[in-house]
């Protein structure tokens, strides 16, 4: 089922794509992975276009700052777990080393802000 802002249908996974971007941006030793169930709802086209795109992302930022509070005191595994709910697909937040996407699973107690400046540590090789 898509969101509808100003009679423009917002498909899940254009919203999905705007979530991910906003945090990267935010958080850009991190990323959010989804696990693919599926496409999305038939009928709906893909968001093309800069002004869609724009009404995308603002959605996505709302989402997640507003909606659901994520800060750098959040933890990665309540973060996974408001996105799960949302999207009702797996997610993962993955943390970066160099040149590959980690995953987080056996530090999910750590914030996000933990994690990104851990992210930022190893992949400018003071991490080791």
């Amino acid at each position: 089922m898509g969101a509808h802002i100003m009679n423009f249908p917002i498909a899940r996974q254009d919203l999905i794509k705007g979530v991910q971007t906003a945090f990267n941006k935010a958080y850009p030793f991190l990323k959010i992975e989804f696990s693919k169930k599926g496409g999305g709802p038939p009928g709906v086209q893909q968001a093309t276009g800069s002004e869609e795109e724009e009404i995308i992302l603002a959605m996505a930022n709302k989402l997640l700052w507003e909606e659901f509070g994520v800060s750098d005191e959040m933890k990665v595994s309540e973060l996974e777990i408001l996105l799960q709910y949302q999207f009702s697909l797996p997610v993962q937040i993955l943390r970066k080393s160099a040149n590959l996407w980690m995953d987080t699973r056996s530090s999910r107690d750590w914030t996000l802000q933990q994690h990104n400046s851990h992210g930022e540590d190893l992949s400018s090789g003071l991490g080791d």
